[in-house]
């Protein structure tokens, strides 16, 4: 039998910072580890830039939980700058110095420049792995000395010079 219970609001989180960008996107190992059997080379090659398909490769075989979570890095970066709409190709969206659960994120091409929008950000991505699922964070801060008018609407009034320019703040 249910009880009512009396809950005792927590106090409010305080709103993100202007021009933060958040996605989060969860992935099945088996549906990624099907993909690559069904398709194979075609699928990997498609999805993956070439320095994700070398640093998932262990004992010389990829692994399909490496590739999901870049997968998923992917999907929360895509949901982050809303670029589901933006005609950009998987390998444009690149996960970068991944250590066991951290990494960055670099954007290339025509993911880049539809993420300049929201202004110059630093890209970073937290993941993590459980019971076959993967899961990956995206937060994206935008840089202290950018000239920018972002707001959470993705009204930026900031555009890279170069294209393929790293929305990381550190270069």
């Amino acid at each position: 039998m249910l009880t009512d219970r009396t809950v005792t609001a927590m106090k409010p989180v305080p709103a993100p910072q202007a021009g933060v960008r958040i996605g989060i996107d969860l992935v099945q190992v088996h549906r990624i580890a099907e993909s690559m059997q069904a398709f194979g080379d075609r699928f990997t090659h498609r999805l993956f830039a070439a320095g994700e398909l070398r640093d998932s490769t262990v004992e010389g075989r990829l692994d399909a939980s490496l590739l999901a979570l870049r997968f998923a890095a992917k999907e929360a970066a895509i949901k982050a700058f809303d670029l589901s709409e933006a005609g950009i190709g998987w390998s444009q969206i690149e996960m970068t110095d991944f250590t066991d659960t951290a990494g960055r994120i670099r954007l290339h091409g025509r993911a880049a420049e539809s993420a300049a929008r929201f202004g110059a950000h630093d890209i970073a991505v937290q993941s993590s792995q459980d019971a076959g699922m993967a899961c990956a964070i995206v937060v994206a801060v935008p840089c202290d000395d950018a000239s920018t008018t972002t707001n959470l609407r993705g009204d930026a009034g900031h555009q890279p010079a170069d294209a393929d320019h790293n929305e990381s703040c550190q270069e």
